[in-house]
């Protein structure tokens, strides 16, 4: 057969396209090793032996795991034994005040849906808001996840930068009323009223939630100060005049589509010189991982939210029309890819 001296070659490396996959795979590696407890094995060093006594895996698999680890500079191996990097010891170990492992699950669960309604979506079946079915997850599995998920994530650094930016706040320790909207698991509520022990608090969350911390408040060093209020800001009303404080941290952008009408109604229900707190993330390109940021829109937009973050411009646009001034501004977490802001109602 006569040679083909025309055979054509790409001009560019395909690599960098099936990198996409690739990580796509490697994060379910990683997820596993999280749900057995992996790094927990490896707080000190341990041989594949000593591991494998623990996760039932054949040798050459585990091995291929851990070379897989090792890249991912999630262990360190120093001869023959196995140890959790820094970082890994910090966030992957479940006995660590910053363990992670609830905000990954919960974000693969996130990740999960977005692309279910994506293939609903491309079958020409409408996008629907999937809030439902999580609240279905925790209450029928008891999937705990999306209470201990953004607990988990706020330890990162947004929630002690947020209470040091409201205790410093001139208005903070006279403060007397506050509710926490979309509170959850109340991290911020608490770390505010050991602050201050004059003040009492609102967690005002959507049913499956509250029905979720309810039963720990009540039976808590806070049951007289925290009480819980089932809200939806989407349709709820809160009381007028009410609070000295009002708190969001991660929920406005969910309201962007009706977004005046909603600070109004969080404006309502301040006392005059009462101050709105309020952390989001942050849109700009100029903070963060921009390929994060992307992922996280579209997961978002196919769940049948409107966007994942919030413009900073469009908030002050907002609270200056619901009678808001003296506006004060810090970036948070640990990335500084979230901002806070305050503004006293006039």
């Amino acid at each position: 057969m006569e040679k083909d001296m025309n055979m054509q070659k790409p001009e560019h490396d395909f690599s960098g396209i099936e990198s996409v996959l690739i990580d796509g795979i490697a994060s379910r590696l990683f997820m596993e090793s999280v749900r057995v407890k992996l790094f927990d094995i490896m707080e000190s060093p341990v041989t594949p032996d000593q591991i494998s006594r623990h996760v039932p895996l054949d040798g050459p698999i585990l091995q291929a795991l851990l070379d897989f680890l090792k890249a991912r500079k999630l262990v360190v191996n120093s001869d023959g034994c196995y140890v959790n990097s820094s970082q890994a010891a910090e966030f992957l170990v479940s006995s660590s005040p910053f363990y992670q492992g609830n905000i990954l699950e919960m974000q693969e669960q996130i990740g999960d849906s977005a692309c279910s309604a994506m293939r609903a979506f491309l079958r020409d079946r409408p996008v629907r808001n999937h809030e439902g079915d999580y609240g279905k997850k925790m209450s029928s599995t008891g999937n705990m996840n999306f209470l201990l998920g953004p607990a988990q994530f706020a330890m990162r650094g947004t929630l002690q930068d947020a209470v040091a930016f409201i205790v410093d706040l001139p208005q903070f320790m006279s403060a007397k009323k506050m509710c926490d909207i979309g509170g959850n698991h109340g991290h911020y509520t608490t770390a505010l009223l050991d602050r201050n022990p004059s003040l009492s608090a609102v967690i005002a969350d959507i049913p499956k939630i509250t029905s979720l911390i309810e039963p720990g408040f009540q039976n808590s060093d806070y049951r007289d100060r925290i009480s819980v209020l089932p809200f939806d800001l989407r349709r709820d009303m809160l009381p007028e005049q009410a609070y000295d404080l009002v708190l969001s941290s991660f929920v406005l952008h969910i309201f962007v589509e009706n977004f005046h009408e909603t600070i109004k109604k969080i404006a309502g229900a301040l006392k005059s010189g009462g101050v709105f707190v309020t952390q989001n993330m942050d849109p700009g390109t100029q903070y963060g991982r921009q390929k994060e940021k992307t992922v996280r829109e579209v997961t978002t937009k196919m769940l049948g939210y409107p966007t994942h973050f919030l413009n900073q411009e469009l908030l002050e646009d907002a609270l200056r029309e619901a009678g808001f001034a003296d506006y004060r501004v810090q970036r948070t977490g640990s990335d500084k890819s979230s901002y806070i802001l305050a503004a006293v109602k006039q």
